[in-house]
Parts: C-alpha cells; sequence; structure tokens
C-alpha cells in the first residue's frame, strides 16, 4: 500500500514537473517575442512569426504530443523525433530528440540519456539561437530535478522492501520461538509423567520397606491360607 502511494505521488510529481516545463517554455518563448519587438523594424507586421518562435513551438509540440494520454499519439509523436534525428543528427534535430527523451509520461522517455544529449549540446553553445539554448539550460535543469525525484522514490521503495523483510523476517522468528516453546512444553509435559511414575514407584517401595518382618510373614500367611480355602 505505501509502495502505491509513493509511486502515486512520484507521477502526480512528474506529471507537475512537465507542466511546469512547459509553462517555463511557454514563458521563454513569450520573452523572446517581447524582445524581438524592440529590434524590429517599424513597417514589419507584429503577427509574423519569427523562425526562433516557429523553432521553439516545434519542441513544444513535441513536448506536448508526448504528454499526452493517447499511446498512439506519443508512439506516432516519437517515432517522427527518432526518425528525423537517426537520419539527419543536426543541432535542431539533437535538440528535439533530447527533449523527447527528457520528457516524462511516455514509455521512451529516458531522461538519463537525454540529458547527456543537452550536456553535449551546450557543449558547443555557438551552435545554437539563443532561444535553443534557454531551452536547453531548462530542460537540464527540470530534468535533473526529475532523476533526483525518481532517486529518492526507489530509495524509499528500497527502504520499505527492507522493512518488509526484516518484518517477516521477524515474524518467522516469533512463530519460530512459539514452536520451539509448545515443543518445549510438551517436552516437560512428558517429564513431569515420568516424574510422577518414578514418584509412585519410590512411594510404593518406600511402603513396602516400612512394614515390619513379621507383619509381612501373617501377611503372606493369611494370603496363602485364603488361596487355599478358595
Amino acid at each position: 500500500m505505501e509502495s502505491r502511494r509513493i509511486n502515486s505521488r512520484s507521477r502526480t510529481a512528474l506529471e507537475g514537473g512537465a507542466r511546469l516545463s512547459a509553462l517555463a517554455l511557454l514563458l521563454l518563448l513569450s520573452g523572446c517575442e517581447l524582445a524581438n519587438l524592440g529590434q524590429r523594424e517599424v513597417e514589419q507586421p507584429a503577427a509574423v512569426p519569427t523562425i526562433a518562435n516557429e523553432t521553439l513551438l516545434a519542441y513544444l509540440d513535441t513536448m506536448n504530443g508526448l504528454a499526452s494520454a493517447d499511446p498512439a499519439r506519443q508512439a506516432d509523436v516519437f517515432y517522427e523525433v527518432e526518425r528525423e534525428y537517426t537520419r539527419a543528427p543536426t543541432t535542431a534535430s539533437t535538440l528535439r530528440y533530447a527533449a523527447a527523451l527528457v520528457t516524462p509520461g511516455h514509455p521512451a522517455s529516458k531522461p538519463a540519456d537525454g540529458k547527456k544529449l543537452l550536456e553535449t549540446l551546450m557543449a558547443t553553445p555557438e551552435r545554437m539561437t539563443p532561444a535553443e539554448r534557454s531551452l536547453a539550460a531548462v530542460l537540464i535543469l527540470e530534468t535533473n530535478a526529475r532523476l533526483k525525484l525518481e532517486a529518492e522514490n526507489r530509495r524509499l521503495l528500497a527502504t520499505l522492501d527492507d522493512r518488509g523483510r526484516s518484518q517477516a523476517n521477524s515474524d518467522k522468528r516469533v512463530q519460530a520461538q512459539l514452536e520451539e516453546n509448545a515443543r518445549l512444553r510438551r517436552a516437560l509435559a512428558e517429564t513431569q509423567q515420568k516424574l510422577d511414575a518414578i514418584k509412585e514407584i519410590e512411594k510404593d517401595l518406600s511402603e513396602r520397606s516400612s512394614t515390619p518382618p513379621g507383619n509381612r510373614d501373617t501377611a503372606n500367611s493369611e494370603t496363602q491360607s485364603s488361596s487355599t480355602s478358595r
């Protein structure tokens, strides 16, 4: 029961982390848009999306599809991202694939592998746009928190398992002690019966030894006469 509660809390925390990560990315996207507004020329329409925003939206769409409750959609999105990365591992496709790996809530999630890819990308930041660098940094922070949470979850589960085994061993020891006590009680009862039998024999011998010899002969004669008359 405790194990299920821990797993439930862990899943809830991971889902919450995914939502917070998506929110952080949306805020990041909004910040990039506001920063770009100051750099646009007056005649540029405000509604025209920039290349950086389109790239971030692609990453967000990928993470949103993988966080979907539809397993078929999750599989399709991850297959597309993985195929693109395998066919041409560019900076953009690698970042997208890494984002897919660190996104929780789908079967192909591998946060440790995704973190390694993100750290590899951050080793050469000049190959990424400022928005991509910010995205990678946010994903690394979120993944570190997730991995720490999973490690703590495993530690708690291991502690519960140890306690369960310890309790089981304790129960076995108690049962063995009860059985040993019962065996000792039976042995004590048998010994007491033997002692009682020995006491009866000793009592009989004592009574015989306390009868005078003449009385024993008279008693024997009377016994023999009684037998003859019969």
